[in-house]
């Protein structure tokens, strides 16, 4: 298992990012409203509006904590959940999109698991690796968690090719390709502020998912 380490990274760096990605994604859906105009396919356009929207929506969720971290005006909400609660909400989220792709998500978690962290931040977190998953997954993803070494985790299996060598650390994020690691960055930040005695939280990538593809795993204490 790799366990990331977290380097800084600048504000100015990660605003860029940031519009670049939001960019991108009001471009597509700038073409996919030219379309809903020109064809009768209104219903598969609309899910993939959905999909941008939340990407853009993860972004400047990720943008603003951020911000609010270097600003030092930024609190965590911890509280006690049920870990089956925060991956049905996130499947309920995600659905429209799986259905959209043909993809199956499998879920695999213990009812009675409970987790202390932000619920809020934890579920736009593990979405925002999951929009990613199902871009790049063939057939199916499996998103479970379960303790594992004095840690609830939370875990997103694809089978696609894996990760690239660039994402396989969070302090390797490159600006001038499509795939920054910002969302890994991101994460593994928020990771880092649920702490438990001395204990906190971290994530890892690794290529050895039981579908064969990308395997990332977030780690809480």
């Amino acid at each position: 298992m790799n366990k990331l380490p977290l380097t800084p990274i600048s504000f100015s760096a990660i605003l860029g990012s940031s519009i670049h990605d939001v960019k991108n994604s009001l471009g597509v859906i700038s073409e996919l409203i030219r379309q809903l105009k020109q064809t009768n396919t209104a219903n598969k356009h609309i899910m993939q509006l959905e999909f941008e929207a939340s990407r853009m929506n993860n972004s400047l969720v990720q943008l603003l904590t951020l911000y609010k971290l270097e600003a030092e005006n930024f609190t965590l909400d911890i509280d006690e959940h049920s870990v089956s609660e925060i991956l049905n909400d996130i499947k309920a989220q995600q659905s429209s999109l799986f259905d959209l792709n043909a993809i199956e998500l499998e879920i695999e978690c213990d009812e009675e698991l409970l987790c202390y962290c932000d619920f809020n931040l934890i579920c736009s977190s593990i979405s925002s690796i999951l929009n990613n998953a199902q871009r790049y997954s063939q057939k199916k993803i499996i998103l479970s968690a379960g303790q594992q070494e004095g840690y609830v985790y939370f875990r997103i299996e694809d089978d696609g090719a894996g990760f690239p060598g660039n994402l396989m650390c969070t302090d390797k994020v490159d600006f001038k390709t499509g795939n920054t690691g910002l969302g890994l960055y991101f994460i593994s930040v928020i990771a880092s502020l649920h702490s438990n005695g001395k204990s906190t939280g971290y994530i890892s990538t690794t290529n050895d998912s039981r579908l064969g593809g990308a395997n990332f795993s977030l780690f809480l204490p």
